[in-house]
Order: C-alpha cells, then sequence, then structure tokens
C-alpha cells in the first residue's frame, strides 16, 4: 500500500466533510456518502467531470426518488446491503447518472449504515483501490454517531422495496402485520396510460394500506388483512374498468412477498395480453392455465398450435363457415352445447351438425381434458 493510502487511513479527520473531501483528492473522484436512507450527509468538491445525478442529489440533499427505485429495479441495493464488497455499476443515461463503484458502511455489528458512492466520470478505480475502499468503508462508520440524519425513519418506498426484495427485518414492519393469522399479497395498479388518476389511486390505497409507493409507472402496494380479498376487491370496484390492477397470491409469511410482487407484476402481464378472459380477475392463481404460458413459450416447448386450428380456418375460408369460431365458444362454455348455442344464436340442431363436422374435419377428441385445454389456449393466441 503507498504511503498517500495508509496516511489517510491514519489520519484524523474534524467531520465527515472533511473525510469526504480527502477521499475525493486522493481518488481524483467526486465521492458522496449517505445514510441508509440516502439522505446526503457529505460530499467532496465536483471537480470535472460531475454528471446531473450528483448535482440532484446534493442540492436535495438526498438521491431523487426515481433513481432510488432504479436502484431497487436493478438489484444494487439488494447487492449492497448484502455483501461489503465494493460494486460497479455501470451508467444510467437516463437518469444522468454515471458510472459509479459504490459500497456499504456498516456498524460493529455488520448492519448498513450507509453508503460510499465514488462518480468515475473522470478515471476508473484500479482493484486495489476498490479493495481499499473496504478500509476507508470502516474509518467512516466512526463518524456517523455524529449525524442525526442516521436515525431517521426509513421511508414508505424503501421500506416496501426491502419487503419485495426480501431484504427486510421484523424492525421494518407494524408489529401487527406479523400476525401468521392475516394474509398478505402486493397488489399492483399500471398507470402507464393513467397517470391522472395518480392522486385518486393513492387516496384509495391509502385507506387499506400503509406501504406503499409508485415508481414513475406503476403504484404498489402491500396489503395485509384476514382475507385480502375484501380491501383488494373493494380498490378493484372504486376504480375504472380500464385500468389493469392486479395481485400476487396471498400469502401468510413476508418472505413470501417477493414471490407475490413477481405474480402481480405477471398477472398484469397476461391481463394485457388476455383483456377478454382475464378483465374480471385480479389474483394470479385465478389465471389459470394462462400461468403456465409463458414459461413453456419461453423454454420453447410450445413449437406451433395444434393443426386442427389451421384446418377449421381454411375450411371456414372456402366455405364461409363458422366452424372455428364455433369450437372457440364451445369450449369457452366449457362444452355445454345449449350455452354454446345460444352464445352463437343458432338452433342447437344447427350446432350439433357444426360439432359433428368439425369431428369428421379434424379427428379431435373433445372430451379430453387436456386436448380442450390447449385448444382453448392455443385459440387465445390465433392469429398472432
Amino acid at each position: 500500500m503507498s504511503d498517500a493510502y495508509k496516511q489517510f487511513l491514519n489520519q484524523t479527520y474534524s467531520h465527515l466533510d472533511s473525510f469526504a473531501e480527502s477521499l475525493g483528492k486522493l481518488l481524483a473522484c467526486p465521492i458522496t456518502i449517505e445514510n441508509k436512507h440516502h439522505h446526503l450527509l457529505a460530499y467532496s468538491e465536483h471537480g470535472e467531470g460531475t454528471d446531473s445525478a450528483r448535482v440532484s442529489t446534493i442540492i436535495g440533499r438526498k438521491v431523487p426518488d426515481k433513481l432510488i427505485h432504479r436502484f431497487w429495479k436493478d438489484g444494487i441495493m439488494t447487492a449492497l446491503n448484502q455483501s461489503p464488497e465494493p460494486l460497479v455499476i455501470a451508467g444510467i443515461e437516463e437518469f444522468g447518472l454515471g458510472r459509479r463503484v459504490a459500497l456499504s458502511i456498516r456498524d460493529g455489528a455488520n448492519g448498513v449504515i450507509g453508503y460510499i458512492w465514488v462518480s468515475e466520470t473522470i478515471r476508473s478505480l484500479t482493484v486495489f483501490e476498490q479493495q481499499w475502499l473496504k478500509k476507508v468503508a470502516v474509518k467512516a462508520s466512526g463518524y456517523f454517531s455524529l449525524y442525526d440524519r442516521e436515525h431517521l425513519a426509513p421511508t414508505k418506498e424503501e421500506k416496501l422495496w426491502k419487503i419485495i426484495t426480501n431484504t427486510f427485518t421484523t424492525a421494518d414492519l407494524p408489529a401487527s402485520w406479523l400476525s401468521p393469522n392475516t394474509e398478505k399479497c402486493i397488489l399492483m395498479v399500471d398507470l402507464q396510460n393513467f397517470a391522472e388518476n395518480l392522486m385518486k389511486v393513492e387516496q384509495l390505497i391509502q385507506s387499506f394500506s400503509s406501504i406503499y409507493m409508485f415508481d414513475g409507472r406503476y403504484f404498489i402496494a402491500i396489503f395485509v388483512h384476514s382475507t385480502v380479498a375484501e380491501p383488494v376487491g373493494k380498490v378493484h370496484q372504486s376504480l375504472h374498468n380500464e385500468i389493469p390492477v392486479a395481485c400476487g397470491n396471498p400469502f401468510t409469511q413476508f418472505e413470501s412477498m417477493a414471490k407475490s410482487y413477481e405474480q402481480a407484476k405477471m398477472m398484469l402481464a397476461l391481463k394485457k395480453r388476455f383483456k377478454n378472459e382475464l378483465s374480471k380477475e385480479l389474483f394470479y392463481y385465478q389465471a389459470g392455465a394462462m400461468r403456465y404460458i409463458v414459461p413453456y413459450e419461453e423454454k420453447a416447448y410450445v413449437m406451433s398450435k395444434h393443426p386442427a386450428l389451421h384446418v377449421l380456418e381454411k375450411y371456414d375460408e372456402q366455405n364461409q363457415t363458422y366452424l372455428l369460431k364455433t369450437l372457440d365458444e364451445f369450449l369457452k362454455k366449457d362444452g355445454h352445447l345449449s350455452m354454446t348455442a345460444k352464445a352463437l344464436h343458432i338452433h342447437s340442431n344447427s350446432l350439433q351438425y357444426r360439432m359433428k363436422r368439425i369431428s369428421e374435419l379434424t379427428n379431435l377428441d373433445l372430451k379430453k381434458p387436456n386436448e380442450r385445454i390447449g385448444l382453448y389456449l392455443d385459440l387465445r393466441n390465433h392469429g398472432e
């Protein structure tokens, strides 16, 4: 270790500002130091090459919320909270963030109390310097007791991110929520095309949940209730039918909220893809067989649709008939002939004729559950 790096670790600083300033001069990189709730505690001079994200943090005395959301989404905060190792972060151009090296500052019990951010807009740190920063973080922890901001309560957003990334502690949760006799789930509202409804959604959610956030597109909240279907249903009924709302499955343990969050996101995607079939459904489990479509497609298990659909489509085109539509309605009505005939506005005898013709052309065995479900799902994707 060179004399300059040794001297920095051995020197005593009057406060964290001089500590950050000296570190910035030694590394020739802009430095910011935050507490664990992303409030700015100290920073070095800008120097050349500072970026807009750093300027916004200094002006607001806190990391911008939209950037915090992005860090959580990208797994950056989870990585910093789980390990004392330095983390190289690529720039995020849309947020004005240049390349960074970041690491957590920890107390004697190995709990995270803050973060050091080194901007690499001027130069990149060497591997030695990245590892040396771990000793810097240990030294920095000694100055944190001087700052009242360290003891600020976490925001609702931070609590929720910890819950949905499964990095929370029981101290992050209201005591009443810890009962195993209550159900918990994550609710998401997609406001991409309904931003004007943000205030209405927030006011509505507030009456059912105390931990929620808006990440720029999705309003996300955790619901805790003896039966979450009750408050979730009230939220859905109070919103415009066109606003997409979805929930992950309810669980009794908070450790499952990361899964509920992923399920809620998937349910929104399924509702967008299957608007008619899932328009009235909310929970992920209510998607039924639709839940298995994406995993199978991603693994390339579904290579093509049932050939019977192409046979019927071609026959209909050549003969101006409606056999494909008849089969679809028959499957949607779960094989009930009278209900199918009523939906198609035809006589039951006409329906029986069509079903017989379908059988003759395709040799389908519609008494087999697997074949019926497969055809139903193929028809949901028909023409895509």
